[in-house]
């Protein structure tokens, strides 16, 4: 008859093996290929290292001159479903009891006509409606009702209500439930290019670089293209800022030319600039050698906070814009190398920040 003891030692062993691998399976891979070096995971490259810096504190370069350029639209749409206005909206009204409905909304400066698309789920008595105030009209009746709205009432940014009329018997409610109201604006057709002249008259040789600077509203779903002399520098359905560094462009036209946008659809472009830098602050540049190589070589930045950080980091003079908030930032630069030569790496922040950390590495 085995002893208790004799049938322990199997169970004991089971147990050893199992901690042993789940000891295993949370052990970091570099501690694992010491351990079983035939893993297939182990057959990995080393990495190398080109650049190791720790670049600290980077100090703004300001703003030495600023072009500022007009304002200008490009419309080649007859008529566009603007904006998806109001949605979803109950309102009411009673001899005492008001509940009208209201919205903002924006209307573009060179309209020649604007009408409201209002889709009513719900209806009773005639719905008001007024812009900014003014009066437009009454709509009547459940299904698409429209109505044409007065040009001069309309501003950039406007206000709507919609509000019922009062009920024939008093205690009774008239209600509109409206399901949503769209706004279709006609528009005065403009040419598809617009160039605006510039010169540059900074000491040429104490230019650090040339920045474009503009916002849009877009309209359309069509591209807006932008050129300096005949070279492009912006392609793309733009509905936010855009900044770009444009120094080569600017040079190859000797700092005097046009900037010209186009597009076959409708756009305003707002906030216009070119913003010139000088050399009058210096920042470190961090050289090292590169020999040719067939796998991807990365720039890392590192940062000791989140929030967002802006910089510009010249390899070897030509600019990657940087903008992030986590703590690491990195991107491949293959492209930007030298074979078998010296490379450089320079940063320029945006704003004051703490570089912790500037690597160049496999």
């Amino acid at each position: 008859m085995r002893s208790k003891r004799a049938e322990a030692v199997p169970i004991l062993i089971l147990a050893i093996a199992l901690l042993l691998v789940v000891y295993s399976y949370f052990l970091p891979l570099s501690e694992k290929c010491k351990l079983i070096p035939g893993l297939p995971d182990c057959h990995f490259k080393a990495k190398i290292l080109y650049l190791n810096a720790a670049p600290g504190l980077l100090e703004e370069q300001e703003t030495a001159a600023r072009y500022i350029l007009p304002d200008i639209q490009l419309f080649r749409k007859e008529a566009v479903d603007v904006d998806t206005v109001m949605v979803n909206k109950k309102t009411s009204k009673g001899w005492i009891y008001s509940a009208p409905a209201s919205e903002l909304f924006e209307a573009q400066k060179n309209a020649r006509a604007a009408k409201l698309f209002i889709f009513v789920n719900k209806a009773s008595g005639s719905l008001k409606v007024y812009v900014n105030g003014e009066y437009q009209g009454n709509v009547y009746g459940e299904g698409v009702q429209q109505i044409s709205l007065n040009i001069n009432d309309l501003k950039e940014i406007n206000s709507l209500e919609v509000v019922p009329t009062i009920p024939l018997i008093p205690f009774f409610l008239n209600t509109y439930e409206i399901g949503k109201i769209i706004l279709k604006e006609e528009y005065i057709i403009t040419n598809n290019r617009v160039s605006l002249p510039f010169s540059i008259t900074e000491d040429r040789k104490d230019i650090m670089d040339v920045r474009l600077n503009f916002r849009t509203r877009c309209v359309t779903e069509e591209n807006l293209t932008a050129y300096i002399g005949k070279e492009k520098v912006a392609e793309d359905k733009f509905c936010r800022g855009f900044v770009k560094d444009v120094t080569d462009e600017i040079i190859k036209i000797n700092f005097t030319g046009n900037l010209t946008f186009t597009s076959e659809g409708n756009y305003i472009v707002n906030e216009i600039s070119l913003d010139v830098r000088m050399k009058e602050k210096t920042w470190p540049t961090y050289h090292f050698y590169f020999e040719k190589s067939d796998i991807p070589i990365l720039l890392r930045l590192g940062f000791n906070e989140t929030g967002m950080k802006r910089l510009t980091a010249y390899v070897n003079g030509k600019a990657i814009s940087v903008e992030t908030a986590r703590k690491e930032w990195k991107t491949e630069i293959n492209r930007y190398l030298k074979n078998d030569e010296t490379n450089s790496v320079l940063l320029i922040p945006e704003e004051t920040l703490v570089v912790a950390g500037l690597e160049v590495s496999s």
